[in-house]
C-alpha cells in the first residue's frame, strides 16, 4: 500500500512511499534526511548505529 508523509524536517511531502518494501524507512526528497515509521510516528535515522531522534508527524 502506497502512503504519503510529509517529511518532518522540511515540511516537504513524500508522496508513494511503499514503506512495507522499505521496513518503514524513507529518505526525504528535498532535504534528503532518512527517517523511519513506526506506529504511525516519524523517527529521524541519526546513524548507522540505529539511534533515532523521535519526531512528531
Amino acid at each position: 500500500m502506497l502512503v504519503t508523509k510529509k517529511c518532518p524536517n522540511c515540511g516537504t511531502e513524500q508522496v508513494g512511499l511503499d514503506l512495507q518494501e522499505t521496513n518503514g524507512s524513507f529518505v526525504c526528497s528535498k532535504c534528503e534526511r532518512e527517517f523511519v515509521v513506526e506506529n504511525e510516528i516519524i523517527k529521524e535515522v541519526l546513524d548507522k548505529n540505529n539511534h533515532t531522534k523521535t519526531n512528531k508527524n
